[in-house]
């Protein structure tokens, strides 16, 4: 790995060396903000305004020479707001502004719409857009006109102008609408039009001009062109650290990154699904958020993916985060289908491989996606929320031209590693001529191998029939098929979004793959200026075969059937009928072939927003926001053996078959009070009070039915029938209150909290409290920063605590029934309920910097977390006099978890026909017991032997421990402490190339480092004598039956925990793409104005991993979305890599 990682360091510092024009523009930055004019005591408006505009790098449009002729106070150096200095300046003056981006258009005050729109009929291209009033101009009739001009006077002028025209595009060359274009040093200035189009009117010039387009997330264009260029083309590359964008700051509101308190990641469509084409939405997050510990469980199709955000949250319970899509609170569960339980009963749940119910959402119909990682940030949403909470927006529609929009993706996948085998050989191998057969078969004396073996050997290689079954049954190609359509469009009152998806995959696996029909309808509409409302739709249905895999305890799944499966074992049909495996529980050849792990998902999610305003003065609103809806999920499952199977023959009742259903139904709504207001001149206040409720309806249901008849599969007509059905209702309410303050975008603070009371918690009628407060100062806003090198300094410091909700049931006991003296009676319970039950609480305190330098081309962001999570419910064992085993949830003690997050966005190169965007982010975490009221305690699954996770104080959970036992300095016999299932820490470096406009180039590296996995897959092989080294080890038999230092042979007392708890370092090419855009001249030349852009291109996803781990994948969990004690890696389904062909077409 050290030269993996000396290789992953080089090319690290090989791009930042590229950075010297960036160097070069400091420099230039520097020496122009030096040059900046110097303010008098008493000025012209017109040199006030140039002031400002070469200080603050800002643009004003206004019409009047007149302006020249008011006098007004040199503004002093202190005040270095903007638009503080704006007010000051013009509303004494009977001048008022707007502004949209970085240009300020100026008019009278008295100015109404209809003079506006008259004057922009005279004036033909000087008017600004704005977002939200439309288009500006000065007024007609109320204008401070140049000398005694009239607008007509004024239009004749204008003939001598110089008429451009152009487009204005992003890298892709999709247009952009809306850009602000600005002639420099003048007055002059338009913006796009729906389909990024614009005409300007240039004053005369001899030599040249200087024309600026600003637009909100992109990077200012400045575009010399001379009087003969007419047409101007203009592409525009999106702003890497975009400080104007909205993150999320409550349940209902809002604030600009520059603002923002609290490190909160966001991805776009393009970061997930614009490079690559992962199936699930789960899987487009994977190495790209900072702070996140993201695991593929399993390779088979549809998923199956842990997300940890800034390390476990919980023992027992759940660590994965809240989602929360446009505002409804959607159920993220693995539903269990009894595939990995031992007696077929349903006992293994946490073996099931399950994929994650997030799956179900398309990722194509994703706009943006926002991770709160801690509670600092998730603070506002209660007890829900101690693992964090990802929002998710799913895409509008915009006012203008309908777009419809195609896309079709084709990929293929194959397995990323094959453990292949090692053979078979009478050679001796041993120190007393033992050879491989006396060791797998025998009991490692020479001679004790099975003879019977020895001739299946023998026959199956004289006839050439060795086979290597592991590539039979993974090695095949994989087919997706991923097809999209949507259609979008509105007005002013109405915009819509319609889509439909079409899924398909098939596994390596035969008989595995994943399917998935979506459509969503999005509408927005504006009833009347006071009230608006937005409702959205989205109904799935996903289907999976995942096959048997992982731990089924049973020796049934295909990865432990093969690891003990020699190649010269003949299990291929025999005139249609699979013969049984010596080996093994099951014909592996038959249980992929005739054996079904299916599932069917229907899914409803609904949402609804509206807001109703009360007020709307310049200076202060009051609306009331509602937002709430359903998310519906009936997920049936199907599992089947036939009777003539060899696992089955070997029961008492052949042939079994178990049908599930798991419903859940969750509903949420929401309604809050928002009053915006100003005190003063300079103080912005965003107040806001509200409340929540949230229910939660649960039925699960299985009947399994055994001693079925041939061809039957309905578990009703099973000799012996079991049923088995519960019902989970729960509901949580919460009260909440917040107030944000913002001091002239200098300094920024919010402070608020929230109550929750839960039908799960022992007292269900009291209100817990989970405050949260946060400050921002940016530095640069003040007067005395006059450092134009560094265009962001914000120091931010942030505190909340949140809640998770004990699991449903831990307050009950129950009572267990059974027959005495011929009637239903009842018995003590093995475990009773906590009816003092709390929930477990998550507190954090988050300290950051952000810096932005080059106008942001450089930015760094550096987080340092400490969360703390108290009350951890574990289970408690009782000591023997009580009469019960256990507490089914009990506080037994606190964690901490520390952790150092670091990014850096930048934009080396930017030139017209090569853009150049990097990021590189570094993150770990650490966490340990601080408090521990029990002794020493096991933790998740697993064994001593092979490694598994306990709770000791000062010690991770997450730590592996095993054999030998070594007595401490005390006397006690304490397993050995080996390295944790965390990573030390994790690093991704990803860039986007645009070249020549049309070829965008993108790849995504992401490495882990010192996690480790206890490996059970290898420990499978060593027993069954199929790993490749088994018999190339150096000193191999230093002790007589310990073949590899692994195996688990008889009398083998040697084999410590050291074995398998394994290094699962990796480095992962996660994405590579590279696509073309047609130019579009030469797609309308072919299709007309039909078709306004298409674009081709190829991706790979997980294309290649430098590893020294030897198991099938490093990314892997038996125990799938478990807190503590997954990464155990047991015979799991190999992951795969994938490559994708892609056609986008917009009409």
């Amino acid at each position: 790995m050290r030269k993996n990682y000396a290789l992953f360091v080089g090319l690290l510092c090989l791009c930042w060396n590229a950075d010297h024009p960036v160097s070069a523009q400091m420099m230039a930055l520097g020496k122009s903000a030096t040059t900046a004019p110097k303010p008098k005591r008493s000025q012209s408006l017109d040199q006030a305004l140039k002031d400002l505009e070469a200080r603050h790098s800002v643009y004003f449009m206004y019409k009047s020479d007149k302006i020249k002729q008011i006098q007004v106070e040199t503004p002093t150096g202190s005040e270095e707001n903007v638009e503080r200095l704006l007010d000051k300046l013009l509303k004494s003056n009977g001048l008022d502004y707007k502004k949209h981006g970085k240009i300020y258009a100026i008019f009278p005050s008295d100015a109404d719409r209809k003079t506006i729109r008259e004057m922009k009929k005279s004036w033909n291209g000087s008017s600004v857009y704005s977002s939200e009033k439309g288009d500006l101009s000065a007024s007609s009739s109320n204008a401070i006109y140049a000398s005694s001009e009239t607008p007509a006077g004024m239009a004749a002028k204008s003939r001598m102008d110089v008429a451009v025209s152009g487009t204005v595009s992003n890298a892709t060359g999709e247009p952009l609408p809306g850009v602000s274009i600005l002639v420099k040093g003048s007055q002059s200035g338009t913006v796009t039009d729906q389909n990024g189009k614009f005409d300007l009117k240039v004053p005369d010039f001899s030599d040249k001009a200087t024309l600026v387009f600003s637009y909100i997330g992109f990077v200012s264009v400045e575009k010399v062109i001379t009087p003969s260029m007419t047409m101007v083309n203009v592409v525009m590359s999106e702003d890497s650290k975009n400080l104007e964008e909205v993150i999320i700051s409550g349940l209902a509101t809002s604030v600009k990154r520059s603002n923002a308190a609290n490190a909160v990641t966001r991805l776009t469509a393009d970061d997930l699904v614009g490079k690559t084409r992962p199936v699930t939405l789960d899987a487009a997050m994977s190495g790209k958020i900072v702070g996140a510990n993201i695991v593929q469980n399993s390779g088979a199709p549809g998923g199956g993916i842990s997300v940890k955000l800034r390390g476990i949250s919980s023992i027992n319970g759940s660590s994965e985060p809240l989602y929360v899509v446009d505002g409804v609170f959607i159920n993220n569960s693995q539903f269990a289908t009894g595939a990995g339980s031992g007696p077929f009963n349903g006992a293994g749940a946490n073996q099931d491989q399950a994929p994650n119910r997030v799956s179900d959402i398309n990722p194509a119909d994703i706009e943006s996606m926002e991770i709160l990682k801690g509670p600092s940030a998730a603070a506002i949403y209660g007890t829900r929320a101690n693992a964090g909470v990802i929002v998710i927006t799913t895409k509008k529609g915009k006012a203008g031209k309908t777009k419809v929009s195609f896309g079709q993706d084709v990929g293929f996948s194959s397995v990323i590693k094959l453990l292949g085998s090692e053979g078979w050989s009478l050679d001796p191998i041993g120190p007393d001529g033992q050879n491989k057969f006396d060791y797998v078969f025998g009991n490692g004396t020479k001679g004790s191998g099975s003879a019977t073996e020895i001739a299946r050997w023998q026959d199956a290689t004289a006839k050439g029939q060795l086979h290597d079954y592991e590539k039979y049954i993974f090695g095949n190609i994989g087919v997706i098929s991923n097809s999209r359509l949507s259609i979008s469009g509105g007005n002013d009152k109405t915009k819509f979004f319609v889509s439909a998806g079409l899924n398909d995959e098939t596994g390596i696996q035969k008989r595995t793959g994943f399917q998935r029909k979506s459509v969503r309808v999005n509408i927005d509409h504006k009833l009347a200026k006071w009230i608006d409302f937005s409702v959205g739709s989205n109904y799935m249905r996903t289907g999976a075969q995942r096959g048997f895999s992982g731990n089924d305890n049973r020796g049934v799944s295909v990865g432990y059937a093969l690891s003990y499966t020699p190649d010269y074992a003949q299990l291929f049909p025999v005139n249609g009928v699979y013969p049984d495996s010596p080996y093994t529980g099951d014909n592996p050849l038959a249980v992929v072939d005739r054996t079904i792990n299916t599932e069917m998902t229907n899914r409803l999610i609904q949402s609804f927003t509206s807001n109703i305003y009360f007020l709307q003065k310049e200076k202060s609103t009051l609306k009331l926001a509602f937002s709430g809806g359903v998310d519906y999920v009936n997920t049936e499952a199907q599992v089947y053996f036939p009777e003539d199977m060899q696992s089955q023959k070997q029961t008492a009742n052949p042939g079994a078959a178990r049908y599930s259903k798991n419903r859940s139904f969750n509903t949420n709504l929401q309604a809050f009070l928002i009053y915006n207001w100003k005190l003063g001149e300079h103080v912005d206040l965003t107040s806001q009070i509200g409340t929540v409720r949230l229910t939660t309806n649960n039925d699960f249901s299985w009947i399994q039915g055994e001693g079925l008849l041939p061809k039957q599969k309905n578990p009703n007509t099973g000799s012996v029938r079991t049923y088995n059905e519960t019902f989970q209702l729960w509901q949580d309410v919460g009260l909440v209150g917040q107030q944000e303050i913002n001091f002239e975008d200098k300094i920024i603070g919010t402070a608020g909290i929230r109550f929750d009371k839960s039908s799960l918690n022992g007292d269900n009628a009291k209100f817990y409290a989970f405050p949260r407060a946060s400050v921002a100062v940016n530095l640069t806003k003040f007067g005395f920063w006059n450092y134009e090198g560094i265009s962001q300094l914000k120091l931010r410091s942030a505190f909340g605590r949140t809640g998770g909700v004990p699991a449903f049931g831990n307050t009950f006991t129950s009572l267990g029934s059974t027959i005495i003296g011929g009637a239903l009676g009842s018995v003590a319970p093995t475990s009773i309920g906590n009816a003092t039950i709390k929930p477990e609480t998550a507190q954090e305190i988050e300290w950051g910097v952000d810096v932005g330098v080059l106008r942001n081309r450089v930015s760094f962001e550096v987080t340092y977390y400490d969360k703390k999570v108290f009350d951890l419910l574990n289970p408690y064992t009782l000591s023997s006099g009580t009469g019960v085993v256990q507490f089914n949830a009990y506080p037994v003690g606190d964690l901490q978890n520390k952790g150092l997050e670091l990014g850096i966005n930048m934009t080396p190169v930017q030139k017209p026909n090569f853009t150049w965007n990097s990021q590189i982010q570094y993150w770990f975490n650490r966490s340990k017991m601080t408090r521990l009221e029990i002794p020493n305690t096991v933790v998740g699954s697993g064994f001593s032997i092979y490694g598994r996770n306990q709770l000791r104080l000062g010690e991770s959970p997450t730590r592996w421990y095993g054999s030998p036992n070594i007595v401490d300095s005390e006397g006690v016999s304490q397993a050995t402490r080996y390295e944790d299932a965390q990573p030390k820490f994790q690093v991704s470096f990803s860039n986007q190339l645009n070249i020549f406009r049309n070829f965008d180039f993108s790849f995504l590296l992401h490495a882990s480092e010192g996690n480790y996995n206890s490996n059970l897959t290898i420990k499978q092989k060593d027993t069954g004598g199929t790993t490749t080294d088994w018999s190339k080890v150096e000193n191999l038999f230093s002790t007589v039956g310990v073949p590899n230092g692994r195996a688990r042979v008889p009398a083998n007392t040697n084999v410590t925990a050291r074995s398998f708890i394994q290094d699962a370092s990796y480095i992962r090419l996660r994405e590579v793409s590279l696509y073309y855009t047609v130019p579009k001249t030469f797609v309308s030349s072919l299709l007309g104005n039909s078709v306004s852009s298409i674009k081709i291109g190829t991706s790979a996803s997980n294309l290649l991993t430098f590893t020294k781990y030897r198991g099938y994948d490093p990314e892997v969990s038996n125990f799938g979305n478990q807190s503590v004690g997954a990464s155990v890696d047991n015979a799991a389904f190999p992951n795969s890599k994938r490559i994708f062909f892609h056609l986008a077409v917009d009409f």
